[in-house]
């Protein structure tokens, strides 16, 4: 196996070995299923559309692999659903005579999709943006997790547990709060990035300059808070230098309205 930074095979503690299907084959996929091989849990079968995923996955974690419905055991300890949202409910029933605890990965996904499909099922949900090609230990980053039953519940966290030291218990409208949450941190900090790349690109600047800086501001973010580590001319009232830069930003209209409305919200914070 591929040195991923992940701890060394049959680790577990206080947990017994789980034999496991994974259903797709994506970057939550590759990374749950990575750390679960590691610490001793059975991957029996990775289960993709696209066949070429499926083998590179199930090479690394000794399963098999399949894009045949009826080729994947019928019964398993769970069955993990690592795919879009969006296709959970209509993938869970080409799967229903699989007997077994199944969970999607879904911050946004209410634990119900399956309510009436199989009897045992719940969410196992890593709170952390992931790639397959870039392997992070999983050891601290929150895992949220569900169960339909007291026991099932106890189930799923001690799966989470195996590979995690940080695992809470959050039901579907909690999780979905901190999905939100999430978005606005990761999802809209990134395209915010995005937006300083093309910036700089259209004027032929290296983005590479901003690297330092957003290094620093997300590492003094979790050193002092949000609201403490906010600094820039909307902070400070400076409505001089926010007028140079909306008009630099006039042949982006879109642009010039985030930078506007950002800039107020910014303002707001002062006060509280």
């Amino acid at each position: 196996m591929t040195k991923t930074n992940i701890a060394s095979k049959n680790q577990i503690i206080g947990s017994e070995t789980k034999h496991i299907i994974l259903i797709g084959a994506g970057n939550v996929a590759t990374h749950i299923s990575r750390h679960l091989y590691a610490q001793g849990h059975k991957i029996e079968c990775v289960w993709s559309r696209t066949p070429g995923p499926a083998r590179a996955l199930a090479g690394v974690v000794g399963a098999k692999a399949t894009s045949t419905v009826s080729e994947v055991p019928q019964k398993a300890d769970f069955y993990i659903l690592a795919i879009p949202d969006g296709a959970v409910a209509g993938m869970a029933t080409e799967f229903a005579d699989c007997q077994g605890i199944w969970l999607h990965t879904s911050g946004a996904l209410s634990m119900d999709v399956f309510k009436g499909l199989f009897p045992e099922y719940g969410v196992l949900y890593p709170l952390q943006t992931l790639s397959r090609a870039h392997p992070l230990p999983l050891g601290h980053i929150p895992f949220l997790v569900e169960g339909s039953s007291v026991e099932v519940s106890e189930k799923v966290h001690d799966l989470a547990s195996s590979i995690s030291e940080r695992v809470e218990a959050a039901d579907s409208p909690t999780r979905l709060i901190i999905h939100l949450a999430a978005v606005f941190a990761n999802n809209f900090s990134n395209h915010m990035v995005h937006i300083a790349h093309q910036i700089l690109k259209e004027q032929n600047l290296s983005v590479a300059m901003l690297d330092p800086l957003l290094e620093e501001t997300f590492q003094k973010i979790t050193r002092v808070g949000a609201r403490e580590a906010q600094t820039g001319p909307a902070f400070r009232d400076d409505h001089e230098t926010m007028k140079r830069h909306i008009e630099l930003l006039k042949n982006h209209p879109e642009w010039e309205k985030l930078y506007t409305f950002i800039s107020r919200e910014i303002e707001k914070s002062r006060e509280e």
